[in-house]
């Protein structure tokens, strides 16, 4: 990679663990936003996956679909067939407004967050990144 693709690389990963933080500070806060916390979980998935994609030097869609993305980094690693992102793309926007909200458990939200989690370990392994 060059040292301009590997400083996009970077963005992206910032970005993605800046949604990852957010998402934990959420949860640990009182009172909890568990709709937002899995806003930023979902957000810090697609962002995980478009950044193997930077650096497999794959052109991606614009798109917040989580399986769309999963479906392209599959395709160029197989270690991604295992992830399931249950139905947590539906917080990327239709649980953004008031007419679909979406009230999430603190379970589900936990078992999100601990999804965005193993779609970090599993980007930063695959692309050669020590946690």
């Amino acid at each position: 990679m060059t040292e301009a693709e590997i400083k996009y690389l970077e963005q992206w990963l910032e970005k993605a663990e800046h949604d990852l933080i957010a998402a934990q500070l959420i949860i640990d806060i009182q009172p909890i936003i568990l709709d937002v916390a899995c806003f930023h979980c979902q957000q810090a998935v697609e962002k995980y996956l478009k950044s193997f994609l930077v650096c497999k030097k794959q052109d991606f869609p614009k798109t917040h679909n989580l399986d769309i993305l999963l479906k392209q980094c599959t395709n160029l690693n197989n270690s991604f067939a295992g992830i399931d992102i249950s139905n947590l793309e539906d917080f990327a926007v239709r649980g953004r407004y008031p007419h679909d909200f979406i009230s999430p458990t603190p379970e589900e939200t936990q078992h999100f967050y601990e999804i965005a989690l193993s779609v970090k370990m599993l980007v930063l392994k695959e692309i050669g990144i020590t946690p």
